[in-house]
């Protein structure tokens, strides 16, 4: 059986929701209603599957049929959740309607929303206080069903299941063997575990990823990142083929347009904090397109967009990629937890599959700022993930400033292969 509602080729008509689809066995809480369970929750009154609407503004329709009340709220609740395997849902809008004016006027309820690709939608009722409310029939809904363009394939549908990583057999010289540290002037042609420099924004490499990005080869924090991903990734990883990529974002990074115009599976998740208001992931996958670098087609074919708290991997990750990125996610975490973050995030990653990640560094105290990251917490984490028999390119500190001279605060990326490759 499946959990949600198909999309239809005829956009223009009308895409019928079973109420109790998603809870068949629960009885609602309007007497004769719904299954034949008792509720666990006492409030439900319906809740139908997840559906995919045409793309837009669209309606729904909630309609109670021989509906009789007094008193009593009705609270009708538009849930989204993100098309990646495993996202739950959260409540984007909660309309509160009064059962005695819904009941006078034909006991039939409206309301507008605006519908994204890449996400289900799903439409539910409570009642949380007293009611007499009786009916014989509720149905639901929204007029206008999907066409099966608007929405890209499920996720895990191409090439690149395979339970080990694509990686590249060529990099041994480049990770840590009997030394942690190497005290070569690190370069983004030939990238290892290392800090950013001015002076490596003059080389090739950083100039071949501003053209690919269609981006102006400023010397930027944010430039330098996106170029020392691009090359890690080259360096480390064979992505030859259509790979399974995830970066956490936290702007309107070019990177995911970039991966799926090369036709990589791309997911996109944001940090959540706790009390935050919901968003549409849906909404936010859009803002994430960036047509100059990908086809609209293209772009949500491949891309996909979740939230969460980026410190606890979901379950749904384990093993599925075969590359992750971040830019810094530290500013989101105190240090320690940072440490936690990289080294525990490798169970997303397929075995022999590649971590990039880039943060904020400085070699002295920053007192203003709790997030900074310091060369002792690069050995801590460099050394713990080694400890779980993953691999980590060697670390170079070296930055080009005079000794004792301040650097302030500096990007430093740092790269990690996922232990566990069958011998």
């Amino acid at each position: 059986m499946k959990d949600m509602i198909e999309v239809d080729p005829d956009i223009d008509r009308v895409l019928p929701l079973d109420p109790f689809g998603s809870r068949p066995h629960w009885a609602s809480r309007i007497a004769g209603l719904g299954g034949q369970e008792p509720a666990p929750d006492p409030s439900y009154v319906f809740l139908t599957l997840d559906s995919r609407p045409a793309i837009g503004t669209v309606t729904v329709q909630v309609r109670f049929l021989d509906l009789v009340a007094t008193h009593g709220t009705l609270l009708i609740e538009l849930n989204v959740r993100s098309a990646f395997p495993g996202d739950d849902h959260c409540r984007l809008e909660t309309i509160a309607v009064d059962l005695s004016d819904l009941a006078q006027s034909g006991g039939i309820f409206e309301f507008s929303f605006e519908s994204y690709r890449n996400v289900y939608y799903a439409i539910g009722g409570s009642i949380n206080d007293e009611t007499d409310v009786v009916a014989s029939y509720i149905g639901v809904t929204i007029d206008r069903r999907a066409s099966p363009t608007q929405h890209s394939r499920d996720w895990g549908w191409r090439a690149g299941d395979a339970l080990t990583a694509k990686r590249r057999t060529d990099i041994e010289s480049a990770l840590i063997d009997r030394v942690m540290t190497d005290l070569t002037p690190p370069r983004l042609d030939h990238p290892m575990s290392q800090i950013g420099s001015p002076l490596q924004c003059q080389e090739k490499s950083f100039f071949d990823a501003m053209s690919a990005l269609h981006r102006k080869p400023d010397m930027t924090f944010e430039n330098w990142a996106m170029a020392y991903i691009l090359q890690s990734i080259f360096r480390y990883a064979r992505v030859e083929e259509p790979s399974k990529i995830l970066g956490y974002v936290s702007d309107q990074t070019p990177l995911l347009s970039y991966f799926a115009a090369q036709k990589h599976e791309i997911v996109g998740m944001r940090h959540t904090a706790g009390g935050e208001l919901p968003a549409d992931p849906g909404q936010e996958l859009q803002n994430l397109w960036i047509q100059d670098l990908c086809e609209e087609s293209e772009f949500f074919a491949h891309a996909h967009f979740t939230a969460g708290d980026i410190r606890f991997p979901k379950e749904s990750f384990n093993g599925q990629f075969d590359v992750i990125w971040s830019i810094n996610a530290n500013r989101n975490m105190t240090p320690k937890d940072f440490v936690n973050f990289v080294v525990n995030g490798l169970i997303a990653v397929k075995p022999g599959g590649l971590a990039v990640h880039v943060f904020d560094f400085a070699d002295d105290n920053v007192p203003d700022d709790p997030h900074i990251i310091y060369r002792p917490d690069v050995e801590r984490l460099a050394a713990l993930a080694l400890s779980h028999h993953n691999d980590v390119a060697r670390l170079q500190f070296r930055h080009g400033a005079p000794s004792g001279v301040s650097i302030g605060v500096l990007p430093f990326g740092i790269v990690l292969l996922r232990g566990g490759l069958p011998e």
